[in-house]
């Protein structure tokens, strides 16, 4: 699929101290977000500068959270308010690829119902981009 990949554009560095990479392959109807590491307090600004940046071309985001290594309350708390502005525009944030361990701490956080989440990015992508006659 075609569309425009950058990497933390913001600070001009694609790797931050803490070795979490985030990434952002913006494509027609979606956004696709790569976490690589953890989703925690040091990365809280990162991450939701670039599910901010990938909301400004898309209401539809996609977390692929396959190589994602832990995560906090920091980090889920970055996710929901992600998702709350991308439902808001007519989208929302759908989580892919998620380890075992991620799905174990949203249903501990009674978070389970609230995220979609898909086993793959593909399948992700292909929910986002059907076409619907209203958000679900």
């Amino acid at each position: 699929m075609g569309g425009v990949s950058f990497l933390d554009e913001l600070d001009g560095d694609d790797r931050a101290v803490d070795s979490t990479w985030i990434t952002v392959h913006a494509m027609a109807g979606a956004s696709v977000v790569r976490v690589i590491g953890d989703l925690d307090l040091a990365v809280a600004t990162r991450l939701r500068t670039a599910l901010d940046a990938a909301l400004a071309t898309s209401p539809w985001l996609i977390v692929d959270l396959r190589q994602a290594e832990a995560v906090d309350s920091v980090g889920l708390g970055v996710l929901i308010a992600a998702h709350q502005a991308a439902r808001r525009q007519g989208g929302d944030l759908l989580l892919a690829a998620a380890p075992p361990f991620f799905l174990s701490v949203l249903r501990a956080a009674r978070l389970g119902s609230v995220f979609m989440t898909f086993d793959t990015v593909p399948q992700a992508i292909t929910f986002a981009l059907a076409p619907r006659k209203d958000h679900e």
